[in-house]
């Protein structure tokens, strides 16, 4: 087979990893449907995984035949990676990966892992023969590889907006086909085949009346598409619809014990990535008193205070707190949601649409945006802002961890809707609540009172007032200190609703972590919470966006404990996060041990000091960037407004500039120590300023639209991957002039850095903070120093 020439070759590598990237991603969306959102960042770990391994196979063959031969392997492996992406596809569409017995998931765990291995395997066969086989030079090489990558990211989005996310699959799958070619003949029998299964597979999903390839299973439970009368995708979700459900007891959060028997209502369940489910009501339109249910409801609480015109709606879900603002009399309603589909659903989709009745309505406002940056963006200010258990549950390749609601809530968030409320206006939020056990209204407070103290209040308690009703607590806060009518009307409903009363001005808490919160004093106080307290109950700030994790990570005890028993709340939900986190952690060190490091152990025997010296430095750039990557994912999804975002934005200018800056150390290469010891210290020092400047300028330009604030992000990011993209093939430079054969042994031994960071990141993240993570990050940078240091000394010893 003649070789390809080097723009072939190079289009090649630049369509293998960006079709790589982007399988990463829509793989991603896809186990945030069938599994849990902490589960799905299993996929950034079996993807570093499956590279790493198709590299040391690489390593392992015969490298005279695979020099000869390089561009048959790559053609033969990246008609390998299209069978894989099926593969994959297959295994997510079939497999029921969740069960309510821990065992039982941890048992299909590596099953699941299996079927998604293989693409990522045959795509490291790939990359590796074309950087350490192929007679191009390797810092071009991983240039373009990058560059490909950041492309795949907005490949991934893209597809993701056009069509469902097994559909996209199979798209990548035709692509992966057509990048084979780029390195040379692949047999045309096999080719058509695979073609042949991917086309079908598109044809079928695209012009049938209903998707034939989507997941059999969403978390717990089997989906057909027989009880379903709407279902689509994005970037962001998959949102179904149910079919009705007609004449049955109303759908109520927290419903009251006075409810009468009898009533009756229609509604069909919304479903955002099969489990966060909303009603979609039916109302004539009219006033009477078809909505008088609602008033039953503890998270219409607020409702009950005068002098109420003006609403504010955080997250549009089916619509029913807006039905709660029309049937309180408000004036004007603006509801806004992250996700256009539950937007169009209710503003432009029959029959949904007109059983809402809300969509056309000139008193209510849909707003396809992201309620904190609409909020930082316009000057309206509301009577009332409502929050009803706004959690998605959503996951991206950002690292899965990163919820598109964490960014609602924190204290910096708050003090911005605090301060879009009119004179005594409130902002009622409502969360989950157990009373024999720790739920989220203690961090509800908590976050409360953290955003009061930096508000400027000077007694907290006088301005919040919390009721709950079965397994839901709801929260009115008040800009200002609450006015004797305005309590009086509150204690009226709660009384004729039999509501509990757990905070009030009036009345005194003591026994329980309520009181503990409520006894703080200053802000300081209530951040000691985190140590002080069994459970993390500090209040979550845009450094430390985790509001749902209250289990502490460092706490194996308490993690295991609670994820093994059988309560069903929403600490335990947050245990099972954090448990799984640890699984994966566990799985990946295994993985890294007996796939890489095991194996390629005689490397580092047979080495002298510089192999040693070598092995630090590669740990070092792949865990700092793997640090860095996911930690900026995730404080910049808290800015732009959802994971997506953070990820659709951050990874494609951090790959992208990391690309350029791999390209450019082969014009300007670090030939000197000195100059290698300065690039390390002002990478490091760079890391570690970005911190602050990224503080001051979301806080600066928090109030602009998303493409500016998306150049805020770009202007941080670029830079900083700029810098570290001369970390591999400086390191890669000095390896051939030292000890050339040990590169098998420094490839993988970055590969297992960077599948062990990944899960590191989001451990100290949780733990530590982001801004500590990316401390660490600039730390891991800065040593390589010493590594440089090392290698110097080696060299004058020979």
């Amino acid at each position: 087979m003649p070789p390809p020439s080097a723009r072939a070759f190079y289009l090649g590598v630049f369509l293998i990893s960006g079709l790589l990237m982007a399988l990463q991603i829509v793989q991603s969306r896809i186990f945030s449907v069938t599994t849990w959102y902490h589960i799905s960042f299993l996929v950034v770990s079996v993807a570093m995984f499956g590279l790493t391994v198709g590299a040391l196979k690489v390593h392992r063959g015969k490298e005279a035949e695979q020099r000869a031969n390089y561009a048959r392997d790559m053609a033969d492996a990246s008609f390998k990676f299209a069978i894989g992406i099926l593969v994959a596809l297959t295994g997510l569409m079939i497999l029921p990966v969740l069960s309510e017995k821990l065992l039982y998931t941890l048992i299909v765990l590596p099953v699941v892992s299996a079927f998604a291995l293989p693409p990522y395997y045959f795509a490291g066969v790939v990359l590796s023969l074309a950087i350490t086989r192929a007679p191009y030079p390797a810092a071009r090489t991983y240039g373009y590889d990058l560059l490909g990558a950041a492309a795949g990211c907005l490949l991934a989005l893209f597809a993701m907006e056009t069509v469902d996310a097994p559909t996209a699959l199979m798209f990548l799958a035709l692509l992966a086909l057509a990048s084979a070619r780029c390195f040379g003949k692949i047999k045309p029998m096999p080719a058509a085949v695979v073609a042949g299964l991917a086309c079908l597979g598109i044809a079928l999903n695209l012009f049938s009346a209903r998707p034939v390839i989507y997941p059999l299973y969403m978390k717990y439970k089997a989906w057909p598409q027989s009880i379903l009368s709407y279902d689509k995708w994005n970037s962001i979700s998959r949102l179904t619809v149910e079919l009705e459900l007609r004449d049955v007891e109303p759908f109520l959060w927290g419903p009251s014990p006075k409810l009468p028997k009898g009533l009756k209502g229609s509604y069909y369940i919304l479903a955002v990535d099969g489990d966060a489910g909303a009603a979609i009501n039916r109302w004539g339109g009219d006033k009477g008193r078809e909505l008088d249910y609602l008033d039953y409801d503890v998270t219409t609480l607020a409702y009950s205070l005068p002098g109420l015109k003006t609403a504010g709606i955080i997250g549009l879900g089916g619509g029913r707190d807006v039905l709660s603002s029309l049937h309180a009399g408000m004036k004007s309603v603006t509801a806004m949601d992250v996700n256009n589909i539950q937007v169009s659903l209710l503003s432009k989709v029959e029959p949904f649409k007109s059983y809402a009745a809300i969509g056309d309505r000139k008193d209510v406002k849909l707003i396809h945006s992201e309620a904190r940056s609409w909020f930082a963006s316009n000057p309206d200010t509301f009577d009332l802002i409502q929050m009803s258990l706004v959690d998605t549950w959503a996951a991206t390749g950002a690292g899965a961890f990163a919820l598109s609601e964490n960014g609602l809530y924190t204290v910096e968030a708050w003090k911005t809707f605090l301060s879009h409320l009119k004179p005594g206006g409130v902002l009622t939020v409502s969360r989950w609540y157990m009373q024999d056990a720790q739920s989220e209204g203690e961090r509800l407070l908590s976050l409360t009172m953290g955003a009061l103290f930096d508000a400027g209040a000077k007694d907290p308690r006088k301005h919040i007032f919390m009721a709950t009703a079965q397994r839901i607590v709801t929260l009115v806060l008040s800009r200002d200190p609450f006015t004797p009518a305005q309590l009086d009307a509150l204690e009226k409903r709660a009384k004729q609703m039999s509501f509990n009363v757990l905070v009030s001005p009036r009345k005194g808490v003591s026994g329980t972590e309520f009181a503990e919160v409520l006894a703080a004093k200053s802000r300081q106080a209530l951040d000691l919470l985190e140590k002080t307290s069994e459970y993390d109950i500090s209040p979550p700030t845009d450094r430390r966006p985790f509001f749902f994790n209250q289990v502490k990570i460092g706490n194996p005890r308490q993690v295991i404990s609670l994820a093994a028993g059988d309560d069903h709340n929403a600490i335990v939900g947050h245990a099972h996060a954090i448990a799984n986190l640890y699984i994966i952690m566990l799985f990946s060190l295994l993985m890294v041990v007996i796939a890489i490091v095991y194996p390629l152990r005689s490397e580092m025997k047979a080495g002298n000091k510089f192999v040693k010296a070598g092995t630090a430095w590669f740990v070092l750039i792949g865990l700092g960037f793997m640090l860095l990557e996911i930690s900026l994912m995730q404080r910049m999804a808290v800015y732009l407004g959802h994971p997506a975002y953070g990820l659709g934005v951050v990874l494609f200018s951090l790959v992208l500039s990391t690309g350029c800056g791999s390209l450019l150390s082969d014009l300007f290469p670090l030939k000197s120590n000195r100059s290698r010891i300065l690039w390390a210290l002002g990478t490091g020092l760079a890391i570690a300023a970005s911190v602050f400047f990224i503080d001051a300028a979301m806080t600066a330009f928090s109030g602009v639209n998303l493409f500016f604030r998306s150049l805020i992000c770009v202007s941080v990011t670029a830079p900083l991957g700029f810098l570290m993209g001369y970390g591999f093939p400086t390191g890669m430079e000095m390896a051939r002039q030292a000890h050339a054969r040990s590169t098998a042994w420094f490839w993988g031994i970055n590969g297992a850095a960077g599948v062990m960071g990944s899960s590191l990141a989001i451990a100290i993240n949780i733990g530590a903070g982001i801004d500590r993570a990316m401390f660490i990050s600039a730390l891991c940078y800065a040593v390589l120093a010493v590594a440089v240091l090392a290698y110097q000394s080696e060299k004058k010893s020979r």
